[in-house]
């Protein structure tokens, strides 16, 4: 683990952005592979594998990295095209059975196409998190999420969304075969793994996912906006929001209406943001921003965006796979109670096999090292838990 810890810190020092746009089979390049249209969508199977190209700058570890788009459904059935990543390592695999697929979910870098995994800017924070995986011989494959960096909304943590990225990006890693599958996702993509958790057996029974790592996972809306007010990162709060006037363009006038001027010139203005412009957006108050003077979580528990935010809420269906939940207990990102409250709803839901580490770092001084710290902390105990789904798996089919 010191090797790869040494590893991961070159990755995020050096940066892994230069991207190869190496054509395959006359593929489309930059932009266009992302954009241009798949001719008869519709035709394909969820998991389907769409276009690809190689990226070399990211052939770490003994692997092949390649860009892909892939064909997933978005919440009301209609095929859409999801871009992500596919790092294969070259390595035999010597584990029994076919190479195990971890289904990673990335974290928020924003709600712009340019702020997607794959692209440049995404590439940075993505594969450090890989490497121990890739380290283990595992696949790894990545989403970027409905509608970031392609064509069409992005619901940013829209639970149907998400959870169905997340596991067409598994099945075109398995690409048929009954390897077992780990979902694995923090913060935003600790929410996606949740909802992937719990979308799995009727969505995509065909996979064999042994397990999910959901690690921070913002799974109340509710709680995530209240948790954000009058934080470096409030402009944040209103992702959900632009969201859900993206994935409901008949409501958006309404949505629109529960702002005032301010309000909505934020709104516009969220829609281009990365991580760092949200930072440089300023500290915000919901209730500044309201036509009313009603604080966002007043609002998204309201009329207009109560149902909305009811069908985005993750914890009241059981997943019928382990869990392992982990976050820090001073987290100021997302409170140390999303976990909890996930935690307790699974269980009440009838889940029976559900992990909950949380860890205390004593940084009351540096609040904010608690969210970024507790993923790194709990590397190696996820990962030999990870180990130990997929070995029980193997033995069950000796």
């Amino acid at each position: 683990m010191r090797l790869l810890s040494a590893a991961v810190a070159l990755v995020v020092l050096t940066g892994a952005a230069a991207v190869s746009t190496a054509p395959v089979a006359a593929a489309p390049t930059g932009a266009d592979f992302y954009a241009a249209p798949v001719a008869d969508l519709e035709a394909y199977a969820p998991g389907s594998i769409l276009r690809r190209e190689p990226v070399p700058a990211l052939d770490l570890l003994g692997s092949h990295a390649e860009r892909i788009l892939y064909r997933s459904a978005d919440p009301r059935d209609s095929a859409v095209a999801v871009s992500g990543l596919l790092i294969t390592p070259r390595s035999t695999w010597d584990g029994p059975g076919p190479r195990p697929v971890i289904a990673y979910a990335p974290g928020s870098y924003g709600i712009a196409d340019r702020c997607a995994g794959s692209s440049g800017q995404g590439l940075t924070t993505t594969m450090p998190a890989l490497l121990p995986l890739l380290a283990r011989g595992y696949q790894v494959v990545t989403t970027d999420y409905q509608g970031l960096g392609t064509p069409g909304a992005y619901e940013f943590i829209g639970r149907v969304a998400v959870a169905r990225a997340v596991l067409d990006a598994a099945r075109a890693a398995a690409d048929g075969t009954d390897a077992p599958v780990v979902l694995y996702g923090y913060s935003a993509g600790g929410a996606a793994s949740a909802a992937a958790a719990e979308l799995a057996s009727t969505y995509a029974p065909d996979l064999d996912v042994v397990g999910a790592y959901v690690g921070a996972a913002p799974t109340d809306p509710v709680l995530r906006v209240e948790g954000l007010e009058g934080s470096p990162f409030a402009a944040t709060m209103l992702y959900p929001i632009v969201g859900s006037m993206g994935a409901h363009p008949d409501r958006a006038d309404e949505i629109r209406g529960l702002f005032n001027d301010r309000g909505r010139a934020a709104l516009d203005a969220v829609q281009n943001f990365c991580t760092v412009d949200a930072l440089s957006y300023g500290s915000l108050r919901s209730e500044d921003l309201t036509a009313d003077g009603s604080t966002l979580g007043e609002l998204m528990a309201g009329p207009v965006l109560g149902p909305l935010t009811a069908a985005n809420t993750i914890g009241l269906v059981a997943p019928d796979v382990p869990v392992m939940i982990v976050q820090g207990v001073n987290d100021r990102s997302v409170s140390i109670e999303q976990s909890r409250i996930l935690a307790d709803r699974w269980l009440a839901a009838g889940a029976h096999d559900i992990t909950v580490r949380e860890f205390d770092f004593g940084t009351d001084l540096v609040p904010a090292f608690d969210h970024p710290g507790a993923n790194v902390a709990a590397y190696p105990e996820v990962i030999g838990w990870i180990d130990a789904r997929v070995e029980q798996t193997s033995r069950a089919t000796r």
